[in-house]
């Protein structure tokens, strides 16, 4: 549940927050042994936090009197990126859901107003769906841009270089955020093509925003939108694997947030778009649930590949 830094921060709160607490309560909280307890105080003193203890079975642990630490100060770049690695951490089911909402809570209680509304705009309007290493990036004052008008249902003017390298200046009302695979996408309706479109963040060139409003349509589902729009796309793949293995069982191995799952009497159906057949096969390797790949060939010649790599090995 903690690893040895979050233990450190979390004594440090608690001593902040209770004055006192004795050594056997810290060692329940944090699910460790009472010598253990110990050797974090001394780590914390080794790092000049004056922390006074009082021995016996009944002693505890407080901080000295008039001793504060400062608060953590976060700018707005700083601070988005907070929020969308605890919105990322819990898609991903890196952490448990109570845990992830209480840090954001913690958050943006002290956050200006101005903050905390661009935070709770990007928190409503991202969908994070089957994450890769190697996110292409964009600006952090983008992601904010296109949430707040999402959120406040105002249009975006764009300039937009299309697959075939073509510039356009566009008009569009942003229906939602989603972060698939390496890539940022927004699906919107463009005015210059009066239709729904989804666009790829990393090839917008610049963004600014409009007076101009627009109505959500009502339910509307971001990621069924993009998904459906990159299986039409050239490079993008559709890859389905069974694994044998009921439902309940394969979400505790892949999240939601890494594929389709779906319940096939026993077993458990696994769909995924990707360019990346190599991605797919090694996160396969670490599920350790047996499977059987029905689509595609690609992902078939990626586990060989990998197989033959890993024979070569020993």
């Amino acid at each position: 549940m903690y690893n040895p830094t979050t233990r450190l921060l979390t004594i440090l709160e608690l001593l902040q927050s209770r004055g006192e607490i004795s050594g056997l309560e810290l060692a329940q909280i944090l699910e460790v042994e009472v010598r253990s307890i110990r050797r974090y105080i001394m780590m914390l003193r080794d790092m000049g936090i004056p922390i006074d203890g009082e021995r016996g079975r009944h002693g505890g642990y407080s901080l000295r009197p008039g001793f504060r630490l400062p608060p953590l100060m976060f700018n707005a770049n700083e601070i988005t990126a907070v929020i969308m690695g605890l919105i990322i951490t819990r898609e991903l089911g890196i952490t448990s859901i109570p845990a992830i909402e209480s840090a954001a809570a913690k958050i943006e209680r002290v956050l200006p107003a101005k903050l905390r509304q661009s935070t709770d705009a990007l928190r409503r309007s991202l969908t994070v769906d089957s994450i890769q290493f190697g996110v292409r990036n964009i600006p952090n004052e983008w992601v904010v841009l296109f949430s707040l008008a999402i959120e406040e249902g105002k249009c975006l003017r764009i300039t937009y270089r299309s697959g075939q390298d073509d510039i356009t200046e566009r008009t569009i009302a942003p229906y939602g955020l989603l972060l698939h695979a390496r890539t940022w996408y927004l699906p919107a309706y463009c005015y210059l093509r009066e239709d729904m479109r989804v666009f790829r963040l990393d090839r917008v060139k610049s963004v600014a925003a409009t007076t101009q409003t627009f109505t959500k349509p009502v339910n509307f589902d971001a990621r069924a939108i993009v998904l459906d729009s990159l299986a039409q796309l050239p490079g993008t793949q559709l890859f389905e694997v069974l694994v044998h293995a009921p439902l309940l069982t394969v979400q505790e191995y892949i999240s939601p947030s890494t594929a389709i799952l779906e319940n096939r009497g026993g077993e458990t159906l696994m769909r995924c778009y990707s360019d990346s057949a190599d991605w797919l096969a090694r996160y396969l390797t670490r599920v350790e649930l047996p499977f059987t790949v029905l689509a595609n060939d690609e992902l078939r010649d990626a586990l060989r590949s990998l197989a033959d790599e890993i024979l070569g090995s020993l």
